[in-house]
């Protein structure tokens, strides 16, 4: 302000002749200088110099706002553009106003059509707001012309007091903002029609209250939106309007879900109650995904699918594209919740399509987050996996939150930022998975949503443990657990339990893993759900690390057995690793080798370094144990190249520098290599002779002239051949030969 002051000061004194320019000199020509005391003030002495159609124009002007229109003035001063141009030039030349095209005009500053404003009275100002109100309504001859027009009718009706207008054109603007993300705007334009209503003495109506519940859930703020959502549903019932009565219902079952979802049961059995009173079919499928969704999240995720099938078939017979695009997001969460990721990713996708067409921003951003979850290795240590890229994955989750922002939902970028950590994680980089995590965690704790806060503590945890730090673990998780506990989801509650078990087993402490795993499912019942194939998994290791290694092998298979899903030939690292250690304890040990080569490929085909490094620990054990030492010390060569790569994505010091000395702990101590030993180790653990072996398949020898040459059976030569080809994880004769030339050997033998 004090930069305008001082401008239109000098403006001011320039206009009224009392500070002139004499041979380029400016000199005050009053003895007695007078200085307003305001920048109101300023601008009454300068439109005192204006003339009378001048002022009027201004006044006009000022009423409409910091930017006004040609042919609004023309209609309102009922003047043709000719009379119109000589007070607006004038205006130009007090330099008042400025041109910003042709038809649009602006006042020079914002402070000058506010001290104009504050000179009227508020009669009439009123009078003024109502003529424009009235003349808009006239310049509003088609349906385009009135949209554009719809928020300044609003306005003007507003503050003309025009109550029964002012009430429905508010709606309408604040509907409209609604539909566009702009919730703040939307807020404001609905209290205005909330206000107008109680002008006229009436209650709102239920869909003003509603619209404006929906702006402020977006926005976060809870106890308003639930305000409204209640207020809507009095309105409705008081209206005996069924229709609406069921939508303020199922709105406020949504509020809920993330705070308390015992109360969001309860509305949304409330909600599929009234649509069946109401016989709508659409009400009932909506009704339906609603609480298949809960029935998911609260342990029945069997339930929770059903509902949705059902929902999905009514949407089909009636060909409702947007009820699809719903519920196939739904059906993808349900079947991610009930273990099939690689359904629910399928699902996804359908959803994300249909929302793309749709245009729905908010309907998208949350499809985009789920498949970005769905596709990570969280949670997927007992079931399939989607194999999804990297690039992939980390696309949908930015993509969400940037859609998520666009839309000013805080709810929406906390979600966003949760799929991004569990992405980051799943492929190692575990810098940018905290990173994120940390910022989910804040938008969530901002907003009070505890569904998020509490995906963002297991999120935490998860990546903790990945990192070998149990006790940063076992905090977040704690917190996450308790949180789980008062938000009555059954799903969350089950993930953090079975994380917390292994985070005491990390710590060694079995009495305390068992505990905890006890108080969500006993060791004997067989799991159901994806929360309780995480825990029933723990309790194999549990078995496994306290000596019962049957028992651990029973649970492995069945586990391996009953992977939810039709992707029998995909391999799952987690429970081959189990199986494979237990088949070792069981001195099973051919069997215990093929679990293990299984493990690693099902390591190799999810990108997962986490798991695999973990396999080739284990894998080396049992080599040592059959005195195969090249290949143990090849498997613990292999797990010290993954630790340390994965070394380098931890950014923090101290987090770094603990994964390594933990890591490297479990393996044995680094051992000098013999000459043969280090060739062995450069050429893929093979010997000398399998090297001479595979330098003649590159020149294209057969088994018969490369026994010949090197003067063996060819039946011997046939063995060398294949045992280079399971050495080098190779399965034909020309992969030998691509790397037998890659390394060399065809000019050194």
């Amino acid at each position: 302000g004090n930069p305008f002051f001082v401008e239109e000061l000098l403006e001011s004194l320039i206009t009224t002749g009392k500070l002139v320019c004499v041979d380029g000199t400016w000199k005050h020509t009053s003895r007695q200088a007078s200085i307003p005391r305001s920048v109101q003030d300023i601008v009454q002495q300068r439109t005192e110099h204006v003339s009378a159609d001048a002022r009027q124009l201004l006044l006009f002007a000022a009423v409409a706002g910091r930017r006004f229109n040609v042919d609004l003035l023309q209609q309102v001063l009922h003047c043709d553009e000719a009379h119109l141009l000589i007070p607006l030039k004038e205006v130009m030349v007090a330099q008042l106003v400025i041109e910003e095209s042709a038809d649009q005009f602006a006042f020079r500053h914002a402070l000058t059509q506010q001290a104009i404003y504050a000179e009227l009275l508020v009669r009439e100002r009123q009078a003024l707001h109502g003529a424009i109100a009235e003349t808009l309504e006239q310049l509003s001859t088609s349906r385009s012309l009135r949209e554009r027009y719809l928020g300044d009718l609003a306005f003007h009706c507003y503050e003309a007091g025009m109550w029964e207008k002012a009430m429905a054109y508010s709606q309408q603007v604040g509907e409209q903002a609604l539909t566009l993300y702009a919730q703040r705007a939307a807020i404001d334009h609905l209290t205005r029609a909330v206000d107008a209503a109680h002008h006229l003495s009436l209650t709102p109506p239920s869909q003003v209250y509603r619209a404006r519940g929906q702006a402020y859930e977006t926005l976060g703020e809870f106890d308003r939106a639930r305000g409204d959502y209640e207020r809507a549903l009095d309105a409705a019932r008081a209206a005996h309007d069924g229709r609406m009565e069921w939508q303020s219902v199922m709105a406020l079952g949504f509020l809920w879900v993330g705070r308390d979802y015992e109360q969001a049961g309860a509305w949304f059995r409330q909600a599929l109650d009234l649509a069946e009173r109401l016989a709508d079919s659409m009400l009932r499928a909506r009704s339906l995904n609603r609480l298949g969704n809960w029935l998911g999240n609260t342990g029945r995720a069997k339930e929770g699918l059903e509902a949705h099938q059902e929902a999905l078939r009514i949407f089909e017979m009636q060909q409702d594209t947007r009820g699809m695009a719903e519920t196939l997001d739904l059906l993808g969460t349900a079947d991610g919740l009930y273990g099939d990721k690689v359904n629910s990713v399928q699902q996804l996708g359908q959803a994300i399509a249909l929302f793309r067409t749709l245009g729905d921003t908010q309907g998208l951003a949350s499809s985009l987050a789920m498949r970005a979850i769905q596709s990570s290795s969280q949670t997927s240590e007992t079931t399939f996996h989607a194999l999804r890229t990297r690039d992939d994955c980390v696309q949908d989750a930015a993509e969400s939150l940037f859609l998520a922002r666009q839309i000013d939902s805080l709810a929406g970028q906390a979600f966003a930022e949760i799929a991004l950590s569990e992405v980051h994680s799943s492929f190692d980089e575990f810098g940018p998975a905290l990173t994120h995590a940390q910022e989910a965690l804040r938008i969530a704790t901002a907003i009070e949503h505890q569904q998020w806060l509490v995906a963002t503590c297991h999120q935490l945890g998860y990546t903790y443990l990945l990192l070998l730090q149990p006790a940063l673990a076992l905090a977040v998780l704690e917190t996450g657990l308790s949180l789980a506990h008062e938000l009555g989801s059954a799903f969350l509650i089950g993930v953090h339990t079975a994380s917390q078990g292994l985070a005491y087993m990390l710590k060694h402490d079995l009495p305390q893993a068992a505990a905890a795993l006890t108080t969500v499912m006993p060791c004997e019942q067989l799991p159901r759900t994806l929360e309780e194939r995480q825990i029933a998994w723990i309790w194999g290791e549990l078995a496994l690390a306290e000596g019962e290694p049957s028992r651990a092998l029973q649970r492995a298979e069945h586990l391996l057995a009953s992977a939810p899903g039709e992707q029998r030939t995909q391999l799952i690292p987690h429970l081959l690793k189990l199986k494979g250690e237990a088949l070792v304890a069981l001195s099973r040990f051919e069997e215990a080798v093929q679990a293990f080569e299984e493990a690693k490929r099902g390591a190799k085909a999810r990108h997962d370094q986490s798991i695999l490094w973990r396999i080739h620990c284990s894998f080396g054990q049992l080599y040592h144990r059959l005195k195969r030492e090249e290949q143990a010390q090849g498997e613990y060569s292999a797990a010290r190249e993954v630790i340390e790569a994965l070394a380098t994505a931890i950014d923090e010091t101290a987090l770094r520098e603990h994964f390594l000395h933990t890591a490297l702990a479990s393996l044995p101590q680094v051992k000098p290599l013999s000459p043969n030993d280090a060739a062995r180790r450069a050429y893929g653990g093979l010997s000398a002779r399998e090297r001479e072996v595979a330098a003649l398949v590159a020149q294209g020898r057969s088994n018969r002239e490369i026994a010949t040459h090197l003067v063996l059976s060819e039946r011997t030569a046939e063995a060398h051949v294949s045992n280079i080809l399971g050495k080098l994880g190779f399965t034909t004769r020309a992969q030998i030969a691509a790397w037998a030339v890659e390394k060399g050997l065809t000019t050194t033998h």
